[in-house]
């Protein structure tokens, strides 16, 4: 949804050839949406600066606008989505941002008020992409109260697509029949490295759900910092795996298998859990589809295979 739906008018503006006290006059008068900052604008609306509140009322009567102005403050296009415009006003640590049209006229700001619907709509929404549910937050919302078949429909699709991905899981499993039949024991951590690779996985997509949402760090940047702590984390579970199975089992080679399938999994869940929410929004997408049922099948199913695979090497 583009931010030019949140525009308030009703916000303080000055010329900068006015006095302080005719603004603070007007301030009194008037009834406004917002007064904090104060935005300069010419005679053609566009904006020249902004003026902070405390600035304006300790200024002396005869005070011009222009002396007390603050050059180049934040603002967005009247086309920005909400989600870009809530995160400039982050990073500028602005309490109203100013909105212009094409030509670069002032229309209006986006309030603090405005900014907080926005950041709680947006967070409803990745939550909820984030669990496989379709349907921008205005429509999820109302799901929560819909009629189960309607319920059905917003979590279906993704739910589809885990299950295909499943389906190729069982086939990774009965290709590796002969080994599992042989060393029954190989089958006794499958579901440990599964669901550390869904716990690292989970953890790298709620970095990058967040990172590529409200950050323009370099996407590279976050993807080697997040391969490093998957790694890291994925060789320090390695090391305990590796000293627990062969104290328990006494089988260095299922001591082997176990603890590499844990320092890749650490790494791949953490690319997977990355790389897919990116994936999605360089597709137009919210990056939060890319996450939830999507990425805990993927990530299932390259965990399985290195275990497998590594299975089949050593046994």
């Amino acid at each position: 949804m583009p931010v030019a739906a949140y525009i308030d008018a009703a916000v303080l503006v000055a010329r900068p050839d006015e006095t302080a006290a005719a603004v603070r006059a007007r301030l009194v008068r008037d009834r406004y949406a917002a007064i904090d900052p104060v935005f300069v604008l010419d005679a053609g609306r566009a904006l020249l600066g902004t003026v902070r509140l405390a600035l304006l009322l300790a200024a002396a009567e005869e005070t011009p606008i222009a002396e007390l102005t603050v050059e180049n403050p934040a603002h967005v296009p009247a086309s920005a989505s909400r989600e870009e415009a809530a995160s400039v006003a982050i990073r500028a640590n602005a309490a109203c941002l100013a909105v212009l049209d094409q030509s670069g006229a002032f229309l209006g700001a986006l309030t603090a008020n405005a900014v907080m619907a926005i950041l709680r709509d947006e967070h409803l929404e990745d939550l909820h992409h984030m669990a496989g549910i379709l349907g921008r937050s205005e429509q999820a919302k109302a799901a929560l109260t819909a009629a189960p078949h309607r319920r059905a429909l917003f979590r279906l699709p993704w739910l589809l697509v885990g299950l295909a991905g499943s389906a190729a899981a069982t086939g990774l499993m009965a290709g590796a029949e002969a080994e599992l039949t042989a060393n029954i024991a190989v089958a006794f951590f499958i579901p440990a490295i599964v669901y550390l690779a869904d716990a690292i996985g989970t953890q790298a997509e709620a970095v990058a759900v967040r990172g590529l949402s409200l950050t323009d760090g370099s996407t590279w940047r976050l993807l080697l910092g997040e391969l490093g702590t998957g790694a890291l984390l994925g060789l320090i579970l390695a090391t305990v795996g590796f000293g627990a199975v062969w104290a328990v089992f006494g089988d260095l080679r299922l001591a082997g298998a176990v603890s590499g399938a844990v320092a890749a999994a650490g790494t791949i869940a953490t690319g997977v859990g990355f790389l897919l929410p990116w994936a999605f929004q360089r597709a137009g997408l919210d990056p939060a589809h890319g996450s939830g049922p999507v990425g805990t099948v993927v990530q299932d199913m390259l965990s399985l295979a290195v275990y497998l695979g590594l299975v089949g090497l050593l046994f």
